[in-house]
């Protein structure tokens, strides 16, 4: 039998120390903790064997979330396999984000709905509804707001129906699967094929993390990336910006069918295309609002569109 330790020195550098942590720690059960903490601790046969099929899986550069099964985000653990994109940390801006402008009274006190188009494995909106259906988390004025009987329809859309499912089974994990409902689709589709989702005078944040890579910006990434995440979800053409092109178009054939529509439309984007997504909105919507964030690495990377009937 081999311990711990053994096993941490023979792979240490072959392998990023955390990473090889973590793979232990998934092998035995167990957590971090207990591996620092226990390096005299020896591994079955069977545990070993597991070890080695998993750091292979690694040393061939597959994501260390796709062997552990999950992946954190905004503070909660999500499952995720290869059919979904392993959430990032600069997205979690976006749920920050969400979250402050719907504790705004437009959102806050009226009747909203919040459609996260390409879901994938639901990190955005999951997260998102798990801090707003925490009451203590919020402020007394929309926790009031939700006693007198404010609701927030929650709507996360995919064309991929096993992302789908496994956005389905992250909201049956954070106990939110009877407050969200999966829609298969193109972008806004579903929505605008079915109205009954919403009314003429809907208020809608549309939370929109989709492929925004081009071409040429996928060629240079990583090993992890290209090999094993999914290429639909990240890559898009005309300098990546067709999906959301796409999503404008969608936006204002709803427009034709809302009589009185508000849309707060929160995307990630590349730091580059922030003049060219600029031109893009102003060619579809003239007279929007328009504001960009940057994360925490200084780079643009939420643009923020306000669109209102008349515009």
């Amino acid at each position: 039998m081999v311990a711990i330790k053994n096993i941490l020195n023979k792979y240490s550098k072959k392998l990023d120390r955390l990473d090889l942590e973590l793979i232990i720690a998934y092998v035995l059960g167990k957590n971090r903790e207990f591996v620092l903490s226990h390096p005299e601790y020896k591994l079955k046969k069977t545990q070993i064997t597991n070890l080695k099929s998993q750091i292979s899986r690694r040393i061939n550069h597959e994501p260390l979330a796709y062997i552990l099964g999950e992946k954190e985000f905004y503070g909660l653990k999500f499952k995720v396999n290869k059919n979904t994109l392993i959430p990032r940390p600069e997205t979690e801006m976006m749920v920050t984000l969400a979250i402050k402008k719907i504790l705004d009274t437009k959102y806050g006190i009226l009747d909203t709905k919040i459609i996260d188009v390409g879901t994938g494995s639901g990190n955005i909106l999951i997260s998102l509804a798990h801090r707003l259906e925490h009451r203590s988390c919020l402020p007394a004025m929309l926790r009031i707001a939700k006693q007198v009987g404010n609701k927030y329809k929650f709507y996360g859309i995919d064309i991929h129906g096993k992302a789908l499912a496994v956005a389905k089974q992250n909201a049956k994990i954070h106990r939110l699967d009877k407050k969200i409902k999966f829609l298969r689709g193109n972008l806004l589709n579903p929505i605008i094929s079915n109205l009954k989702f919403i009314s003429h005078n809907s208020k809608l944040i549309i939370l929109a993390n989709l492929p925004y890579l081009s071409p040429e910006i996928y060629f240079s990434c990583s090993k992890d990336i290209k090999k094993y995440e999914p290429k639909s979800a990240l890559t898009s053409q005309k300098e990546g910006l067709a999906h959301y092109e796409k999503l404008f178009k969608q936006i204002i054939g709803l427009k034709q069918k809302c009589s009185m529509l508000h849309a707060l439309c929160l995307m990630e984007i590349s730091p580059e295309q922030k003049e060219k997504i600029t031109k893009l909105i102003r060619k579809y919507f003239p007279k929007a609002k328009m504001k960009f964030y940057k994360d925490l690495s200084r780079r643009w990377r939420i643009c923020e569109l306000k669109i209102f009937n008349d515009q």
